[in-house]
């Protein structure tokens, strides 16, 4: 096998692992070993939709390379994310801890915190001044699912697309994209907003989301970061329904922490920075929630995966639907999840989706207790 054969079966094992066909992705994976065991991209596709056993000659492959000081720090990096899930896995949660830890050490950028809390502050000072304003309700109806990454955005979103009259479009930046496209200073952008303006991005924003729409009458638009717009979704949609799953604080920090985003959320590999972000998220998000009123739900993950159902029937309701039998087995469901949760989002609902940081808690508490202050208390907790 040459390298543009490698390079093909990479890419193929890629799409089907978010696809959702992971037995054939391992395979293409386990091929791919066969030339050259230590190629990353392979290793990255087998160990993020593969449950590690402590057997798994991958395992000690991962701890191999882990000793090595030869190679660049990104490269470190990743495979210091790869083994901390594989020792996760077989249950060596110390070990697992000290993987994630050097990996964000290894992968560290910077990221202007103080730069956050000024723009968090004048977004609230600008929005607070806001003339009222609002569309007319218009189709397809809509449903944005926001918060912080690792919340349970994606399983949420899975279940939700279960639902024969529920199309998920998946994580569309359109509309962050078109806010910045029409002023980058983005709080001058909320002090200049008019009703014509309203409906321009409106407009533009389902001309951006028609391919994905097919036609669809309830959108399911799940792009975390819009928790940024949260003040601005009523204005363009007064019908919209907008969903924030939450877990508690810590739960969705250690999840990012050990998360390899690759690009973006710089403040994930900086745990007080993270922290920090988690704040600036909660003030802003609790803020648009009473300004939105009852189309805000609050959806806690250790109910939804408990009890789906139960915890979706308001929202269902809302939307004039009732629960489907099929929408409590995203297991069999289909279509593409391209997230980091490509392979939590497809298993059957259970606790331990939500409860596995608490493996961590005490570490976590151990290293960075004294930099976590104030502490959230959100109904996640």
């Amino acid at each position: 096998m040459d390298d543009a054969q490698l390079k093909a079966v990479l890419a193929q094992a890629s799409r089907l692992s978010v696809t959702g066909e992971f037995g054939q992705a391992r395979a293409l994976c386990q091929l791919v070993f066969q030339h050259n065991p230590g190629i990353l991209g392979a290793l990255q596709t087998y160990v993020s939709i593969t449950r590690i056993a402590p057997d798994d000659p991958v395992l000690a492959r991962l701890r191999s390379f882990a000793t090595a000081t030869h190679l660049p720090n990104g490269m470190q990096s990743q495979i210091q994310f790869l083994l901390g899930k594989a020792l996760d896995d077989i249950g060596d949660h110390e070990g697992a801890f000290a993987a994630f830890v050097a990996a964000n050490e290894l992968a560290h950028v910077p990221f202007d915190s103080a730069g956050q809390d000024r723009l968090a502050q004048a977004v609230l000072q600008a929005v607070a001044g806001l003339a009222p304003m609002q569309l007319a309700a218009c189709t397809p109806r809509m449903v944005f699912v926001l918060g912080m990454p690792r919340s349970g955005s994606s399983i949420l979103s899975q279940i939700l697309g279960l639902h024969p009259e529920i199309t998920v479009l998946g994580e569309v930046t359109a509309l962050g994209q078109i806010v910045k496209g029409l002023d980058p200073d983005y709080p001058r952008f909320i002090a200049t907003l008019t009703k014509p303006r309203l409906a321009h991005i409106r407009a533009a924003y389902l001309a951006a989301i028609a391919p994905q729409a097919k036609g669809g009458a309830i959108l399911v638009d799940k792009m975390p970061e819009n928790y940024w717009l949260g003040w601005l979704i009523p204005m363009l949609f007064p019908d919209a329904l907008i969903l924030e799953p939450r877990r508690p604080p810590l739960a969705t920090c250690w999840s990012c922490f050990r998360n390899d985003f690759a690009q973006g959320h710089g403040y994930s590999t900086d745990f007080p920075a993270l922290w920090a972000q988690y704040q600036r998220y909660l003030a802003l998000s609790d803020i648009w929630r009473k300004r939105a009123g009852v189309n805000w739900h609050i959806l806690l993950l250790a109910n939804l995966v408990a009890a789906p159902e139960a915890t979706l029937a308001p929202i269902l309701g809302a939307l004039g639907l009732e629960w489907r039998a099929e929408m409590g087995q995203p297991e069999k469901a289909r279509g593409n999840v391209q997230t980091l949760s490509k392979w939590q989002a497809r298993q059957k609902l259970d606790s331990a989706i939500a409860d596995g940081w608490q493996n961590y808690h005490t570490r976590i508490l151990a290293r960075w207790g004294n930099m976590l202050e104030p502490k959230p208390q959100d109904p996640g907790q």
